[in-house]
């Protein structure tokens, strides 16, 4: 399992980059989900995933942070990233490395 902390910089509502993130986690098999002020929300369950983010009511300003734990956390998350920095959504957290990297992975089963 990995997270990332980021720092939320848009002075819009969170509906747009609630669908960009939805529409990112669906891309992949992993398990993510966003925590906010101790509420975590699944990201693979759209529409609900996007009506839940809405309603953390995220404000600028404020921290969210989003882990993803599976074989394709790394691009997951990665991927994530991207299209809120790219948005101007995000500015990643600025203390020190924000990764947290657990030791197991899915990638290690054995598939046959």
């Amino acid at each position: 399992m990995i997270k990332k902390q980021f720092k939320i910089v848009a002075v819009t509502g969170f509906a747009h980059p609630a669908c960009l993130i939805v529409s990112d986690a669906s891309k992949f098999t992993s398990t993510i989900s966003l925590i906010h002020r101790g509420v975590s929300v699944n990201l693979k369950n759209p529409p609900n995933s996007i009506m839940e983010l809405i309603s953390l009511r995220i404000k600028p300003g404020t921290f969210v942070e989003i882990t993803a734990n599976g074989c394709d956390e790394h691009a997951a998350l990665h991927t994530i990233e991207n299209s809120l920095s790219k948005n101007l959504y995000i500015e990643p957290e600025k203390r020190g490395n924000s990764w947290t990297v657990s030791n197991y992975s899915f990638c290690d089963e054995i598939v046959f």
